[in-house]
């Protein structure tokens, strides 16, 4: 199509566009002015400030992290660098029940991994929060998530394991309110995490209803991801039909080998609830560890006997990503310190954790390929990071996911197909979390976009680097400006806070 705009800020020349949705590709020019796509096809007799050619290149939606925990991240390095880098342009915080108001209890909770700078002041609710993420203007944009476990310790307090009251189910439905009004875009648990674990599917369910009142998103870390997988996704579709809420099933896996396949069982739910015209989705990381608190592998007796959310693992497939006091522990497998303290694996964890503060988190080896592979496949799916950026040796996902999926799993292997998985990482979120404007390379969307070789493009970053940065991915554009420019971050501070359903 040709255009009658003769000038542009920028013009990516000679791209093969992925517009988001799943379909074809075209062979296009796309034109943008200020933060705005304004023109898609043959621009030759047009001009702009910045003509890049992209040929040979596939131009994309920026990508959305739907499980993102850079809810103080963007604050303490607004740069972001391990995923701009990687081509998100939007992260979606506040997952697993841990979200960022009240401000106190939030950051005794999540904010203690990332050091505020001076002039970040404490917030008021989420209104507070998306306020400062337009003040401090990180690189990329911000939605987020109101957090159950944070709500529940601000109601609670140190009184966790008996049901709540009436007042406390107030209290915290009451900031549930406070966040979809300002713009959330929906409401999350952590039900494997203290104190989540100890909350009701009844509970959940009255005060995710004031997120279904909103058309808000539940996204749950479910309450089991192992020999109790079914059950889990059962309570989450429950607490779905109850609130009114769409469903979201974080990180889909089956975890611990006596439960791989398992996962077979769970898409047959998923789709059977889809089937019933229920907005039923789920995400991944394309890994077979996760990462997450060694205190919550205790908790679940993973090194026990596997009857908790984890399944069993062993001390060898446990490595130390994050001990802020015993950094020389970093990178160290768990079965390293059974052997040096002649402990069982259980009380070498404990040991750890004693040292090294309850924020110690680990890399978790297991889940099975097989596994990952039919849950990327599967149309419910989406994809998230679900990246803690601490520590010398956090989980590589954090600077790989959508390199990996688009270099091993589309290129290498043709799990998915290229149209899909760009689908899945762009305008599958923002229909999903309703993120007005975003997840497609349309006329008159923002110029949230990313620029890549298909060829060459892949993850760098291993379990022994994880902190290294992709390769063929030289462009990353947000709301119209380069924060990405042939590979290096351009420190363009040009994020917002998005606010649901609103441009």
């Amino acid at each position: 199509m040709n255009t009658s705009q003769d000038k542009f800020d920028l013009i990516l020349r000679g791209g093969t566009v992925y517009d988001g949705s799943g379909g074809n590709p075209l062979r296009a020019d796309v034109g943008v002015t200020g933060d705005r796509i304004t023109a898609i096809g043959d621009l030759s007799g047009a001009t702009a400030t910045e003509d890049v050619d992209v040929t040979g290149m596939a131009v994309s939606p920026g990508f959305i992290d739907v499980h993102s925990h850079d809810d103080f991240h963007v604050l303490a390095s607004p740069d972001v660098e391990h995923n701009t880098l990687q081509g998100i342009t939007t992260v979606v915080v506040g997952n697993c029940g841990f979200g960022v108001a009240p401000y106190d209890t939030a950051a005794a909770r999540m904010g203690v991994l990332y050091e505020l700078p001076p002039e970040v002041k404490p917030w008021d609710g989420y209104a507070g929060y998306l306020a400062t993420v337009d003040q401090v203007k990180p690189s990329l944009n911000v939605a987020a998530l109101v957090g159950h476990n944070t709500l529940r310790l601000d109601a609670m307090g140190d009184n966790q394991e008996v049901p709540p009251s009436i007042d406390q189910v107030t209290h915290m439905a009451g900031w549930v309110a406070e966040g979809m009004d300002a713009g959330a875009v929906g409401f999350s648990t952590g039900l494997v995490y203290e104190p989540g674990r100890y909350s009701t599917t009844d509970e959940i369910a009255a005060v995710a209803t004031v997120a279904g009142g909103y058309s808000g998103v539940y996204t749950s870390h479910i309450r089991n991801e192992a020999g109790g997988l079914q059950k889990a996704i059962e309570e989450a579709l429950v607490i779905g039909e109850m609130s009114g809420c769409s469903v979201q099933i974080s990180h889909h896996k089956a975890s611990g080998a006596d439960n791989w396949g398992d996962i077979e069982r769970s898409i047959e739910m998923i789709e059977a609830a889809r089937d019933e015209g229920m907005n039923v989705t789920a995400d991944q990381y394309p890994y077979v560890s996760g990462s997450t608190r060694l205190t919550a592998v205790l908790q679940n007796g993973a090194l026990v006997n596997g009857i908790g959310g984890f399944g069993l693992v062993q001390a060898e497939d446990i490595v130390i990503a994050t001990c802020a006091e015993r950094p020389e522990y970093e990178g160290r497998s768990l079965a390293s310190f059974v052997d040096e303290w002649d402990l069982v694996a259980e009380d070498a964890a404990q040991k750890i954790i004693d040292e090294g503060g309850e924020h110690v988190y680990a890399v978790v080896f297991m889940m099975d390929e097989g596994d990952v592979r039919r849950v990327m496949a599967h149309p419910s799916t989406m994809i998230g990071t679900d990246g803690i950026p601490a520590g010398s040796k956090p989980h590589p996902r954090a600077w790989g996911t959508y390199p990996r999926i688009l270099g091993r799993y589309v290129r290498d292997e043709g799990v998915i197909s290229l149209s899909d998985a760009i689908h899945k990482m762009s305008g599958m979120p923002a229909d999903k979390f309703n993120l007005a404007g975003r997840g497609y390379v349309r006329e008159g969307g923002f110029a949230d976009l990313v620029v890549f070789d298909p060829e060459t493009v892949i993850d760098e970053a291993t379990y022994e680097y994880p902190k290294t940065p992709p390769i063929g991915m030289p462009h990353v554009i947000v709301n119209g400006n380069f924060v990405v420019r042939d590979g290096v971050h351009t420190h363009a501070r040009v994020g917002r806070a998005l606010r649901r359903g609103r441009e």
